[in-house]
């Protein structure tokens, strides 16, 4: 079988809960960049509601791409919990091929998302990542997708990135925080290796403080230092998305900022996953890297208006629709 894409990494259930609503200045600093969500220890707390939705990067990417009409399988390993079960029964009815996942007994992967002021907390745990690329040599993908794992990431990586280079797939890479936490020695092979790039603007400072040589070239203060720094690891596009700011990208021959497109926002898990998606969409069928990144905005904006990193992931109609109505919002050269 002969996939569009094999979206690499465990998938889960993350729980959603919607903190009260209090004044600002009870729980929150000034300064939105050091917001402080401050919980009574030992307290009892009354929430205003509590959702379940299916999580983790990889699933949210296949479920992304398989609506847009592109076939996606996923590759890496979940537990045999009732929770992990219940997940892999979502991404079967997304569409979305599970028969090469591993399922480790007695474990699981969990996230709780604390909802409060339209901003996400999010606590995390995946089960080390006890998996190896399966051996199929029927199995088939033009591209790959690898995104965050738990520990013990560094040698399904290396076998994945084998997999791509000797099956001539192309590589879409965002490394979670254990990958950016490692260090850049860990993960440099895969840069060199990658076609598209996604990383947050932290993620990017992040990455380009880990080497003298690279601190000394490129300026990680301005956005174009960053895209240049990242860009001279190896990928051949590189995207950086910054909230609100909106998204840049640098393709060794134009600098693009793409504004985002006003949208009610509910709650912001999986904005970048919704990102990611939308614009390999588009790359995958040769669209250019402007329309690239519209697709990943307004894919990003629909999933802001809902809970959950997947309710709002578009389908092409509803792509279609999106890029119609935010038609006066362009990316453009910087």
């Amino acid at each position: 079988m002969r996939y569009n894409i094999l979206s690499l990494g465990p998938a889960r259930m993350d729980v959603f809960l919607k903190l009260p609503e209090v004044e600002v200045d009870e729980v929150c600093s000034i300064d939105r960049k050091r917001c402080v969500i401050e919980l009574g220890f030992g307290d009892k707390i009354a929430l205003r509601g509590v959702d379940f939705a299916i999580g983790g990067n990889s699933g949210n990417n296949a479920v992304g791409l398989s609506r847009l009409g592109l076939s996606a399988a996923m590759v890496g390993a979940m537990g045999d919990g009732w929770m992990d079960q219940k997940a892999l029964e979502i991404l079967k009815g997304e569409k979305v091929e599970t028969k090469y996942v591993q399922i480790n007994k007695g474990q699981n992967g969990f996230g709780a998302v604390l909802n409060y002021q339209e901003e996400r907390t999010i606590l995390s745990y995946y089960a080390d990542a006890l998996c190896c690329f399966p051996e199929d040599t029927e199995l088939k993908a033009d591209w790959i997708y690898l995104t965050s794992m738990g520990k013990g990431f560094e040698d399904f990586y290396l076998q994945s990135v084998e997999w791509a280079i000797k099956n001539n797939a192309k590589i879409g890479f965002n490394p979670g925080t254990r990958q950016i936490a490692a260090g850049l020695e860990k993960i440099k092979h895969i840069f060199v290796a990658t076609e598209v790039l996604f990383v947050n603007r932290e993620e990017a400072t992040a990455l380009l403080t880990q080497g003298s040589m690279l601190n000394a070239k490129y300026s990680i203060t301005d956005i174009k230092g960053l895209l240049n720094g990242l860009r001279s690891l190896g990928p051949k596009v590189v995207v950086i998305t910054d909230g609100p700011g909106g998204t840049y990208s640098y393709d060794g021959e134009k600098y693009l900022y793409m504004p985002i497109v006003d949208a009610p926002v509910v709650e912001r898990t999986g904005a970048g996953d919704a990102f990611g998606s939308g614009f390999l969409g588009a790359y995958i069928q040769n669209k250019p890297v402007d329309e690239c990144l519209k697709w990943g905005t307004v894919n990003s904006a629909s999933v802001l208006g809902f809970i959950g990193p997947q309710a709002g992931l578009l389908t092409l109609t509803g792509m279609t629709e999106w890029l119609k109505k935010a038609e006066t919002v362009q990316a453009k050269e910087i």
